[in-house]
């Protein structure tokens, strides 16, 4: 049985944290024997509870292990740090978001060198990566392997028995962490515009910060517009709030995958996203979704019509959206048995 290892220096309840946890949920486990290493002992424990259902947890700074397939799923330098701790047989590189220029795994050029395989997660973010200064170093590496989602249950968990305090007009809901970089100071034009056109509107935004003081400066940011925003914080069952929405939107400065934008169109809930370069691989605007501009924010007073008038045609199209897991599953136990 081949070992193969998931390393995250903390365990958090983000997106990256989630796709690996999609991906142990359904591999199988009479061929991969799963390990998930980590070193931050201020790891979310209740995401570690429910990993060590599909695996076994590693906190490799403190634990020597052998293993045959060591999957990196940090793209910073800093998390190579104990990787002495892991015998391992190949290297890979999940690669889920860019990390700063500084501190990139990509200004490691021994680190680049020993591994095997790149693994991203949409081919928007392989041809960026394929236009760096170090594209050199990584041709012939890089892989694109969709992220999985397990269809089956975010359908049951969005049948749940739960009713959100709806508007009138507009239901909104954002689900990510609390930061800058998902673009919360964007959503101010959106919800400036719908108040200067008496729309009745809620705006729902699930996700908590790793850092309190942030968490604190962005909900204040909305403080002005009373009940309208709605912090529920982290949620393990967010698809029985975003069910009942007209709209997901997800506002990032970046994304490599939106994987609340995959989770949204399969319960047939439309989209609003900043144009990013991978968000025209996930919504096609104006028939499933709204895709706006970044840097234009002044040009969101011009999309209001459409996110009101299309809403319900918008939905009646993500009905042909077809997502095959088992294809994508598939690609991903060929590379672990290589």
């Amino acid at each position: 049985m081949r070992k193969v290892m998931f390393f995250r220096p903390m365990i958090y309840m983000g997106g990256t944290e989630i796709a690996i946890l999609n991906l142990i949920r359904v591999i199988n486990k009479e061929k991969f024997e799963i390990y998930i290493g980590y070193t931050d002992e201020t790891s979310n424990k209740e995401l570690m509870d429910r990993m060590a259902k599909y695996a076994k947890i590693v906190n490799i700074s403190k634990q020597k292990i052998d293993i045959d397939v060591m999957v990196n799923c940090s793209p910073y330098k800093s998390s190579t740090k104990y990787f002495y701790n892991v015998n391992y047989k190949k290297m890979f590189l999940w690669f889920h978001h860019f990390g700063g220029s500084d501190e990139s795994i990509f200004n490691d050029d021994e680190y680049i060198a020993s591994l095997d395989k790149i693994i991203t997660v949409s081919e928007a973010t392989k041809n960026i990566m394929l236009k760096q200064k170090y594209a050199d170093k990584i041709k012939g590496k890089v892989d694109v392997i969709y992220n999985i989602l397990d269809k089956n249950m975010i359908f049951k968990k969005s049948q749940e028995d739960y009713e959100i305090e709806k508007a009138k007009d507009l239901n909104l809901i954002t689900i990510s962490r609390l930061s800058l970089d998902k673009g919360f100071e964007r959503k101010i034009f959106i919800a400036d515009e719908l108040i200067k056109r008496n729309i009745d509107f809620k705006w729902f935004i699930v996700g908590s910060s790793y850092y309190i003081e942030l968490e604190n400066k962005i909900k204040s940011m909305f403080t002005k517009y009373g009940d309208r925003f709605v912090f529920l914080g982290m949620q393990q069952n967010p698809y029985k709030m975003l069910k009942q929405c007209d709209y997901l939107v997800q506002l990032s400065d970046d994304e490599t995958w939106g994987l609340t934008i995959t989770e949204a169109k399969l319960l047939d809930v439309p989209c609003i996203i900043s144009d990013f370069d991978v968000a025209y691989e996930q919504i096609e605007d104006m028939k499933n979704g709204i895709i706006l501009s970044r840097q234009n924010t002044d040009s969101y007073k011009d999309r209001i019509e459409d996110i009101i008038n299309n809403k319900e045609i918008f939905k009646q199209n993500l009905k042909d959206f077809d997502y095959d897991i088992n294809k994508i599953l598939k690609v991903w136990e060929k590379k672990l048995s290589e």
